[in-house]
């Protein structure tokens, strides 16, 4: 290996930025295999009563990770029609006995994986530790960490990628779960960290919390490289590999769950069975280098009309923005310089702006860190602040 990355692999893949890249190393140092949602993620014909965050079915996962006990879950949520639906993730806690009053949360949610229910998390079984960045610090310090898969992953889709009050209301609902999972002896203050398309889910839910879920007690909201501004996220990726694939994933998905949306309405003709094609992988899982072909191959030109110019992709876009609502606690901002799929000049616009509502922001920038590495590279500060925020210390701020 040459700086850490393979020497044998082709020199596409080498070209390839921290997203792709990072995941095609993982799958091949893991030997993760393609796993099948089975019984346990089947939704069933009638929820049970109770509200949203009910258990619907729990299943321990022997030897999940070191000194912890983990389980997979399936509990009720809120689909993107406003109707009770069934959502999976995971719960994971130190062995050994709980402190009195519980155990604090730490609800993560997750960056991109794809449109399939296959892609979920919660099913691969050797992959999932590395994807919540910081785990064995939070584990260490005591916390029960509940990651969710969203909506749409692990159970029957469609997936409502950067869709924002859905995931913020599947963030939510999963520590409402993880507080009633009784092995978890989990109480109800709890902080938010996400990356990426988790970044948004956690500023949501930052922003619903107050309302959403009154009864739980949110510290501070940790984003890494959280994609927040829509029109500005398409406009940087219209001709980066990766980036493509996140676009394919986004117009497929919603084309998938806006009943007026159609991806002829915004793709050029000849892209279309592409764009439909590449949306259908998952950005793990040994599968996926077959993947990097796909993204290539789609031109500069695969949009043929701007969505933020077309209806309904343009108020799709806006109802998916981050918008004015007030997030009552202190946020923390990750983002590395050197990230080409999420530009930094986005994250510091979205702290100016938080910071011109009065929000109490904490901006950290990282040289040289690309794409999803900033959550990796940023983890142990995120933990810091986590603990500091529990702890009920000033938050830091780097609002002038």
């Amino acid at each position: 290996m040459t700086g850490g990355r393979p020497t044998w692999l082709p020199r596409a893949l080498l070209a390839l930025s921290g997203v792709l890249l990072a995941a095609i190393v993982l799958t091949v140092l893991l030997g993760s295999s393609r796993v099948k949602p089975g019984p346990f993620y089947a939704i069933p014909a009638h929820l049970p009563k109770g509200p949203a965050g009910t258990l619907i079915r729990e299943q321990e996962i022997p030897d999940f990770y070191a000194g912890t006990t983990a389980y997979r879950i399936l509990y009720k949520s809120t689909g993107l029609d406003g109707r009770a639906t069934a959502v999976s993730g995971l719960v994971i806690f130190p062995e050994g006995r709980a402190p009195r009053g519980g155990r604090k949360i730490i609800a993560f949610a997750h960056a991109s994986v794809g449109l399939e229910s296959r892609c979920a998390p919660s099913l691969q079984r050797e992959g999932h530790p590395q994807t919540i960045a910081g785990l064995g610090e939070f584990i260490a310090d005591g916390y029960v960490v509940v990651a969710t898969d969203y909506q749409g992953l692990g159970t029957a889709g469609p997936h409502p990628y950067l869709v924002g009050r859905v995931e913020a209301e599947n963030v939510l609902d999963s520590v409402r779960a993880a507080h009633r999972l009784r092995q978890a002896h989990a109480g109800r203050e709890f902080a938010l960290w996400g990356i990426s398309q988790g970044g948004q889910a956690a500023l949501f839910a930052g922003q619903i919390a107050p309302t959403y879920a009154p009864r739980l007690h949110l510290v501070g909201v940790a984003a890494g490289a959280p994609i927040v501004d829509l029109v500005g996220f398409f406009n940087a990726n219209l001709s980066t590999p990766d980036g493509k694939v996140l676009l394919a994933m986004a117009l497929r998905s919603w084309e998938q769950v806006y009943p007026d949306a159609g991806m002829e309405q915004v793709v050029t003709t000849d892209e279309l069975s592409d764009v439909q094609a590449l949306a259908g992988y998952c950005l793990y899982g040994s599968q996926f280098a077959s993947e990097v072909p796909a993204s290539l191959a789609l031109g500069v030109t695969f949009i043929g009309a701007p969505p933020w110019g077309t209806e309904p992709w343009r108020s799709i876009l806006a109802q998916n923005t981050l918008g004015d609502t007030p997030i009552s606690v202190p946020v923390l901002l990750i983002q590395g310089q050197a990230d080409t799929v999420l530009p930094p000049a986005q994250t510091t616009a979205l702290a100016e702006r938080l910071c011109a509502q009065g929000e109490q922001v904490d901006l950290r920038l990282y040289p040289t860190v690309e794409d999803q590495e900033a959550g990796i590279v940023a983890a142990p500060d995120v933990v810091a602040w986590i603990a500091a925020r529990f702890a009920g210390r000033t938050a830091p701020q780097t609002c002038a």
